[in-house]
């Protein structure tokens, strides 16, 4: 009869250093990486949501540069250019000032969506004010700034309420 090798057991390199810390080491490690992407994934979802807000600012500034092109920039013209979108209110006031134009307008920011039990998305609002020049022999230089977001709400609004101006 052939004589098996004796194991030795109860050594430091038996089950918890060879295998059992390992995979806890290993299983920590990915609960707290899981937690903290988790943890973190709301401000990530609204600085996608500001930035899409930001490239709205700038796709209506050149919207409302080209439709004042023309030299004429009618009040239609401009509650065209700004539908409301809940939960922004789209157009709150135009202001008229010699020649020049003042829209100021509630926009919408959207991040991305997410689908856990029931889809949902992050949402952020800004209020802009969109200064049309008087008309010269180029197409305009609108600017844009922003405004406080009470500036954007019904109670602070005078005149007629946004998208019902004289068509």
């Amino acid at each position: 009869m052939a004589r098996r090798p004796h194991v030795r057991t109860g050594t430091t390199g038996g089950c918890l250093f060879n295998g059992c810390l390992v995979l806890c080491v290993l299983l920590l490690v990915a609960v707290v990486g899981t937690w903290i992407r988790v943890a973190t994934q709301p401000g990530r979802d609204e600085d996608e949501a500001r930035a899409h807000l930001r490239e709205t600012v700038e796709m209506y500034r050149e919207r409302l540069a080209r439709a004042a092109a023309d030299g004429s920039l009618r009040d239609e013209e401009i509650g065209r250019l700004f539908p409301p979108m809940k939960p922004a209110e789209g157009l709150v006031d135009i202001r008229r000032q010699g020649k020049s134009t003042t829209a100021v307008v509630g926009l919408l920011g959207m991040g991305p969506a997410r689908t856990f039990i029931f889809v949902s998305h992050t949402t952020v609002k800004g209020c802009y004010a969109f200064h049309v020049p008087p008309p010269a022999h180029e197409v305009p230089r609108v600017s844009v700034r922003q405004l406080p977001d009470e500036a954007c709400t019904r109670s602070s609004r005078g005149g007629s309420p946004p998208n019902t101006l004289p068509r």
